[in-house]
């Protein structure tokens, strides 16, 4: 499942979206794409948190002279505890009256869950006649608390991707590129941020 930022909180199967909020969005799309493992293994199928999963085993068998039929059984239970990412995104200023002008685009995500979240990925698809305008220190900042932020871009959400390490390397200036950022984990109330400059194109 993928899901666009605003959708609201869901439940998903792995490399699924958790949940996102988007606040003053203007035109820029942002997805959000999370591949949770939790810390007992792969989840397939994600339950609500506090879900209790109980696990009975039964064994049954003859015993004494009579042939009496025994049967013993013993149950595990299992308390469900789940990442939840929260993605939402703001730009200013939220208008621009011509080419050639500059916005500033703020991506910002949080696990508000009860597990640990890994391998997170964000995209962000820029819209036609819009470039990043550079990855200096006053045009790009990134940041995950406790983790890796690798940056990527490419020419469709499917890539390929390749890697970007401001301020030493930075995505072209091209219309319609997509942005892709790829998070380490994502530990319990942890939170992270992108923010950039887009230039408008003639």
């Amino acid at each position: 499942m993928r899901g666009r930022a605003g959708t609201g909180k869901a439940g998903c199967s792995n490399m699924d979206v958790m949940g996102t909020r988007e606040r003053n969005a203007g035109w820029l799309a942002a997805l959000a794409v999370m591949g949770a493992l939790l810390a007992g293994g792969r989840a397939w199928g994600f339950l609500d948190t506090g879900t209790l999963l109980t696990n009975a085993a039964s064994a049954t068998y003859m015993a004494g002279s009579q042939g009496t039929s025994v049967t013993y059984s013993a149950t595990a239970k299992i308390l469900i505890a789940n990442p939840a990412i929260y993605i939402w995104k703001d730009n200013t200023p939220t208008y621009v009256g011509t080419a050639g002008g500059v916005v500033r685009f703020t991506i910002c995500f949080s696990n508000g869950g009860a597990n640990s979240a890994f391998n997170m990925l964000i995209f962000d698809h820029l819209p036609p006649n819009t470039g990043v305008l550079g990855c200096g220190a006053a045009d790009y900042q990134g940041y995950a608390m406790g983790t890796t932020l690798q940056g990527m871009y490419g020419n469709s959400i499917n890539g390929p991707w390749t890697n970007f390490t401001p301020p030493g390397t930075c995505p072209p200036q091209t219309a319609a590129i997509w942005l892709r950022w790829q998070v380490g984990m994502m530990g319990i109330g942890t939170t992270g941020c992108v923010s950039f400059n887009a230039t408008i194109s003639p």
